[in-house]
């Protein structure tokens, strides 16, 4: 079937049932030139039960020329743009951009790429504004007495800060508030240009602050509402306190390096240790690392709000965490304790606690020792508490020192040893070898009493059994 056969089959469908009946026949026609005589009654059942758009077939009967046409149009998208076009894209309220070309007392007229400069009063612009200057300006007027457009950079101005506003609350970014006054339930601010209102529930205070303490003050703040057409904002101290501080650790933390030695307040106080806040990083100082001696809680050392230095041990940049420590910006009692003590020394120490292996002491400050329990005393003892007690000040002897392990080991018992032998050395000599009679007759009768009290001994048991057996029977 020809081309040109086919183009007469172009047929409007609003002409009636007889040309449809007409389009019909000829669909069928240029199916029985493909295919079998089944494939053609089958399609013309279908057909007359549904009818089927041209443009459903028209791909079968021929290539794909049309496809291609599209292609011919790059001529009319680089016509020049007509006064038509340009007046859709300059119109009234519309945001334009132009460059400077004249400043004087009189205004600005600002090139924006239409048939006639723009004009800007000079109670718009300050004395900033140089020719050159790219200026965003919007419509008022396209044409005056003068004919100029005449344009408003205020407007454009109040518009660019609307739309910062509109990204900020969308991006929750943070930005920069002046407090203005203070007013009934909050604060009002300038924020980007725009007047912003804090209710109080969204201002970052101390309980002890007072909301007309924040008047002058810049705050970070994110923007939580915004209504252009009702020109209102609504503002976040606390959400931007958040974010701000988060921001300003992320930075910090970065700065940190083991070895350093940071300035910080305490925050707060746990049983395991101390939190210090160091230009918005929080690290942690372990109650093993507050001092040299031994500390039981860190209320003993340190207090909430108090200003230290501390030593940076580490830095955990994958968990943004930081080690800090006290003691080590103290003197080390351990660094000298070779040159001031040695093994054998007796000293005068303080017990400071009791455990079950014995009892720890304190030697001298932030030095401790252990005396052993089998060291408490001369005598056995099942424990500590029956040789000494916490605050007790007994004499020592050093029995070892291990600097490396941060350890020594005492004993009382070796003191009062060395005493008692002291005492016996001084005692009158008595000559123990000699023996008299009468010694030798005493210690017969006492060897011969002990006999006869477990002979006594023996019976009483085997009559107390009788007894107990007669009483069964």
């Amino acid at each position: 079937m020809s081309e040109e056969a086919f183009e007469a089959t172009k047929i409007d469908f609003t002409k009636g049932k007889s040309e449809a009946s007409e389009v019909d026949a000829l669909i069928a026609g240029a199916l029985a030139e493909l295919g079998s005589k089944p494939k053609e009654e089958k399609a013309e059942k279908e057909l007359k039960a549904t009818p089927i758009p041209i443009s459903a077939v028209r791909p079968k009967l021929e290539p794909k020329p049309l496809e291609e046409k599209p292609k011919e149009k790059p001529v009319e998208e680089k016509r020049e743009p007509s006064l038509e076009d340009e007046l859709k894209r300059f119109q009234t309220d519309h945001l334009i951009v132009g460059t400077v070309v004249k400043v004087d007392h009189s205004g600005a007229l600002v090139d924006i790429g239409y048939k006639s400069d723009g004009f800007i009063s000079p109670n718009e612009f300050g004395p900033e504004l140089k020719v050159g200057d790219k200026v965003e300006a919007v419509i008022e007027k396209l044409e005056s007495k003068e004919g100029y457009v005449i344009l408003s950079k205020e407007k454009a101005d109040y518009e660019i800060k609307w739309n910062i506003a509109q990204e900020a609350l969308k991006s929750k970014k943070v930005l920069q508030a002046k407090v203005i006054n203070a007013v009934n339930g909050g604060l009002v601010a300038e924020c980007e240009g725009i007047r912003g209102f804090l209710p109080a529930s969204q201002v970052n205070k101390s309980p002890e602050q007072q909301l007309k303490d924040f008047v002058g003050q810049t705050l970070p703040v994110k923007i939580i509402e915004a209504n252009r057409r009702q020109g209102k904002i609504i503002l976040s101290h606390k959400l931007g306190s958040i974010e701000s501080d988060r921001m300003k650790a992320s930075k910090a933390f970065d700065d940190f390096e083991v070895g350093q030695v940071r300035h910080g307040r305490v925050t707060s106080l746990k049983s395991f240790g101390a939190f210090v806040n160091i230009d918005g990083v929080e690290g942690l100082i372990h109650l093993t690392e507050l001092s040299w001696k031994r500390v039981k809680h860190p209320s003993d050392i340190l207090k909430v709000g108090q200003e230290i230095e501390v030593f940076v041990l580490g830095v955990d940049k994958a968990d943004r965490k930081l080690s800090l420590g006290l003691k080590e910006l103290q003197p080390d009692p351990w660094a000298q304790v070779m040159s001031k003590y040695r093994v054998g020394q007796v000293v005068n120490v303080k017990i400071l606690r009791l455990v079950k292996f014995g009892a720890f002491a304190e030697i001298d400050e932030g030095l401790e020792g252990l005396i052993h329990i089998s060291e408490l005393s001369l005598n056995k003892v099942n424990s500590p508490e029956e040789a000494v007690k916490p605050g007790d000040m007994v004499d020592a002897k050093i029995l070892r020192i291990i600097p490396e392990e941060q350890r020594i080991g005492l004993s009382i018992r070796e003191v009062q040893f060395k005493k008692q032998k002291a005492e016996k050395e001084s005692a009158p000599k008595v000559d123990e070898t000699k023996i008299t009679i009468g010694d030798i007759i005493a210690e017969k009768e006492r060897q011969k009493a002990e006999r006869e009290a477990e002979l006594n001994e023996e019976v009483e048991t085997i009559e107390e059994e009788t007894q107990q057996d007669q009483g069964l029977t």
